[in-house]
């Protein structure tokens, strides 16, 4: 028992040094589900992740050249890979109430049914968000999930996850880098950060604080001041 306990606090301090910080408020890792809104709190951020992107390239052979002529080809879509730690051994609780919602996230979502009754359906996308430093819009291609640690009655207390997650062809719900990459022209979506308050949303959208008003009417934001980390917000032009 004292070496789980001391375990689970040896976790914690790994989450506080894997978000980069020794001091000030400890940013969390969140997951949110962009069919529903929907998000999950990460109960320790992760230590570290990877990214991994692939372009491919193409060459023909030219007689008389050592290094023939490559031409682009195209790219494929970057991937995620992270570890997570889940541990709820010192409230005595089933941790897969929180692996569960992750799990979740792979299977088809009720939004993305074709119609009410059909069976045809994908999981939904989901949204990693870590602070101001990562935001990453993607599907979960693979999810393993191994329990390592039980109460006397076999209930589940600790777990670890490995996620890999696959960046989205739709770029809608990401902010663009130009007009064109928007599904609706001149919008942009503006993801809640820790901190993130409305009239600020505006200043940095609209360089003007009192352009909060008009964030929260397109956004039918019922108390502008309750915001949570990860929420998308639609930044609409002034003009429509």
């Amino acid at each position: 028992m004292v070496l789980a306990q001391m375990a689970s606090a040896a976790v914690r301090r790994l989450g506080q040094a894997g978000a980069g910080g020794v001091s000030g408020e400890l940013a969390k890792a969140y997951l949110t589900n962009v069919e529903t809104g929907e998000q999950i709190e990460l109960r320790f951020n992760p230590t570290e992740y990877s990214l991994t992107k692939t372009n491919k390239w193409d060459s023909d052979p030219i007689v008389g050249f050592s290094v023939p002529p490559t031409e682009f080809q195209g790219g494929e879509p970057t991937s995620l890979s992270l570890d997570l730690f889940f541990d709820t051994y010192e409230q005595q609780s089933d941790v897969r109430s929180f692996t569960n919602k992750v799990v979740n996230l792979t299977k088809i979502s009720s939004e993305t049914r074709q119609s009410q009754g059909s069976q045809r359906g994908r999981p939904p996308r989901c949204l990693f968000s870590w602070g101001r430093v990562l935001t990453f819009q993607a599907v979960i291609t693979s999810l393993r999930v191994t329990y390592t640690l039980f109460l006397s009655d076999g209930t589940p207390v600790r777990a670890r996850m490995s996620l890999e997650l696959q960046e989205c062809e739709d770029a809608t719900y990401q902010e663009p880098q130009n007009p064109t990459s928007q599904g609706t022209w001149g919008h942009k979506v503006h993801v809640v950060q820790p901190g993130d308050t409305i009239d600020l949303i505006a200043v940095k959208h609209y360089g003007d604080p009192k352009l909060w008003r008009f964030v929260a009417d397109v956004n039918n934001l019922d108390n502008p001041k309750d915001l949570r980390p990860g929420q998308l917000l639609d930044i609409a032009p002034l003009d429509s």
